[in-house]
């Protein structure tokens, strides 16, 4: 080794030594232009609802930053750990609101080629539309492709269900593939066929929207549409049923499954200490 070469690694010896700051925004900027993102970035707010009257969201955001600080973490995570919705606003305008409890996650190099991301709970998204960039969502089993639309996605294991209020997706499950357009719901679980069936109130956005419309719908609907809201489990009599109509405000949704007790001559009870687990007490006798 010559004299020069001993010279050159002395210096940078030395120079690891020294204090060392990373110039974030300077790799943003750089990860930026080589995603030709021109310099968009992601927003995370907390949105108000009225029957939240307090939010101390415990939000933990792995963005492009964290990215260039810790080299090995290799995506992008979004968690809502607040009592109230949290809206996120992806790089290629595509905005995502995600309920209490949800996880939104994408690789880093999301918008580059597709855009892909993974969802654990329940959101609403607005895709921005891209052709040349199909959106996709994909479960333990099942995958969602859309090109530009607005939908309600709940996704818990291998049940994944959508329902479509503007636009249209499409669910592909092993050989099975299913189009769901606007007003309608599809619903993949494992062991069955994929299903399609129609929403013309769009009762699965309710935990957003504040409000459900029911329409001479069976207790089993009703009772369906507080367990994907709310994550309710609600007993009763089996085989009893009656038809149920009208508007109701989700600000109180244990005051609807009061109502529902009424209608059918009973009333409410609360079972276990969980605050989500109810029995229909007395109804269709």
């Amino acid at each position: 080794m010559n004299s020069l070469s001993d010279k050159k690694i002395d210096q940078l010896v030395s120079a690891y030594g020294e204090e060392y700051t990373p110039d974030v925004e300077q790799g943003l900027q750089k990860l930026h232009a080589r995603l030709g993102m021109e310099q968009k970035e992601t927003t995370v707010r907390q949105l108000p609802r009225r029957r939240w009257l307090s939010v101390a969201a415990a939000i933990l955001l792995l963005c492009s930053a964290a990215y260039f600080l810790f080299p090995g973490q290799e995506t992008v995570v979004y968690a809502n750990s607040g009592e109230s919705p949290m809206e996120v606003k992806l790089v290629d305008g595509t905005v995502a609101v995600l309920q209490s409890g949800t996880t939104l996650s994408h690789d880093p190099a999301y918008n580059e080629v597709d855009r892909r991301i993974q969802l654990d709970g329940q959101a609403f998204l607005q895709v921005q539309k891209d052709k040349s960039r199909p959106f996709f969502v994909a479960s333990t089993a099942t995958e969602l492709r859309v090109t530009g639309t607005a939908f309600n996605l709940r996704i818990a294991g291998e049940e994944l269900e959508v329902e479509v209020s503007e636009g249209s997706v499409e669910l592909t499950r092993e050989n099975e593939k299913l189009a769901v357009t606007a007003n309608q719901c599809g619903l993949s679980s494992k062991g069955k066929t994929l299903q399609l069936m129609e929403a013309p109130n769009l009762n699965r956005h309710a935990w957003r929207t504040g409000k459900m419309v029911f329409e001479d719908a069976s207790l089993a609907e009703v009772l369906e549409a507080m367990r994907t809201n709310f994550g309710f489990s609600v007993k009763g009599n089996k085989g009893c049923d009656f038809p149920v109509s009208g508007s109701f405000s989700t600000d109180n949704p244990v005051a609807i499954l009061e109502t529902i007790a009424k209608l059918g001559g009973g009333e409410l009870e609360t079972s276990g200490s969980s605050g989500q687990a109810f029995r229909l007490m007395g109804i269709c006798q």
